[in-house]
């Protein structure tokens, strides 16, 4: 396993690149220079469409003694190409990898990295890389700077024509954004705010890393299909911060959040509130405090409200997320859409591991994942 000396110096390189980049994206003053680049168009097309599945992301992961293996979503009937997590280096079919039954595997004598099972969660603390598990006397692999995405791969293929997606699919919210909708199709101006926790600052994003692919943040990647769909001016704003919890968002609504005039806020907390067992009726009252806030400000304002994704059922920050999705969903009316992350992550678990989905293994998405996050609430703003 290539890991010890490689790992530590990774460690401190993307370290001081996170330590320097992410207070400010964290305060929403991230350039927006990477929305004009004109080439996130495929990371965008709806996984749950299309028959050619772009850089979906696998974790090589060993079992004891079996083979290194990571899975892919959909049975594949042809792969095209896989290469490593930066989308730079191409690995080669039969030397590197061979596809088996929906799985890429990694045979003796390949370059491609993987973790061992006993790399993610252990029993003895390894420094620097380390969190307590919810599991008595263990610890599993925790990295906020890059290591994940050093053992990941990028594989594109075709995938079955009977292999489909079969989780919830989100549709226009037609009924619920009617004046962002309207604006929109108009060419109006339209002011997005983001307004949530690590999540939605896009932690652990590329191109919060500083590394390829540079993927935007999936809140940039929204604004990009947005314009990219219509012609009137996107403007956005990202008020999230690392983090933080509803009552955090209740408490500085009014502050950050009003001064902009938006007319769509964007609405991402759950994934620290349920760590701490924030009972799902608070931590929704909480919601509807932030709502009311900006109503009050804001009378036209309309609001999408985000079920979180789950975080690592191993990590001691898995709690009650998921018991937050229904009243969430009871929050629901005319001016308040929701984006139901929390049972597309559920579906997504169900053929991939966690790893294959995260940046720090505990509760922040990989670029993969991003991906989703923007496909799914672009799908209630663009119909396609």
């Amino acid at each position: 396993m290539r890991c010890s000396s490689f790992l530590k110096i990774y460690e401190i390189y993307f370290g001081l690149l996170v330590f320097w980049m992410v207070p400010n994206f964290i305060e929403g003053q991230v350039s927006s220079s990477v929305l004009s680049t004109g080439k996130w168009e495929r990371a965008l097309i709806p996984f749950w469409k299309t028959d050619t599945i772009y850089n979906e992301i696998i974790q090589p992961i060993k079992d004891q003694s079996s083979l290194p293996v990571g899975n892919l979503l959909f049975q594949a009937k042809e792969v095209i190409s896989v290469t490593d997590g930066y989308q730079k280096k191409e690995f080669q079919k039969g030397k590197d990898w061979k596809y088996k039954r929906g799985k890429i595997v990694i045979p003796k004598g390949s370059e491609i990295p993987y973790f061992n099972r006993e790399d993610l969660i252990y029993r003895d603390k390894k420094e620097g890389v380390s969190m307590k598990s919810s599991l008595p006397d263990k610890y599993i692999l925790f990295s906020e700077n890059g290591l994940l995405q050093s053992r990941q791969l990028a594989v594109t293929y075709v995938k079955k024509r009977k292999s489909q997606w079969k989780g919830r699919i989100q549709n226009i919210a037609r009924n619920q954004l009617v004046q962002t909708l309207l604006k929109l199709k108009e060419g109006k101006t339209v002011k997005i705010v983001f307004y949530g926790d690590s999540i939605e600052t896009g932690a652990n994003s590329s191109s919060t890393l500083g590394q390829s692919p540079f993927l935007p943040t999936w809140p940039e990647l929204i604004v990009y299909n947005l314009r990219n769909n219509y012609s009137g001016a996107i403007e956005y704003s990202n008020k999230s911060k690392g983090g933080m919890k509803a009552s955090w968002g209740v408490e500085n609504a009014d502050k950050l959040v009003n001064p902009e005039n938006p007319d769509l806020v964007i609405i991402g907390f759950g994934m620290n509130d349920g760590s701490v067992g924030i009972s799902p009726r608070k931590f929704t009252n909480q919601l509807q405090s932030i709502v009311n806030s900006i109503k009050r400000e804001n009378p036209q304002c309309e609001f999408i409200l985000i079920t979180p994704m789950i975080p690592n059922p191993d990590a001691i920050q898995s709690g009650i997320q998921k018991k937050y999705r229904k009243p969430i969903f009871d929050l629901q009316k005319k001016g308040v859409a929701i984006a139901d992350l929390t049972s597309v992550h559920e579906e997504l678990l169900l053929h991939k591991s966690y790893q294959d989905m995260t940046g720090n293994n505990v509760n922040h998405p990989n670029d993969y994942l991003a991906r989703w996050y923007a496909q799914v609430i672009s799908a209630l703003l663009i119909e396609k």
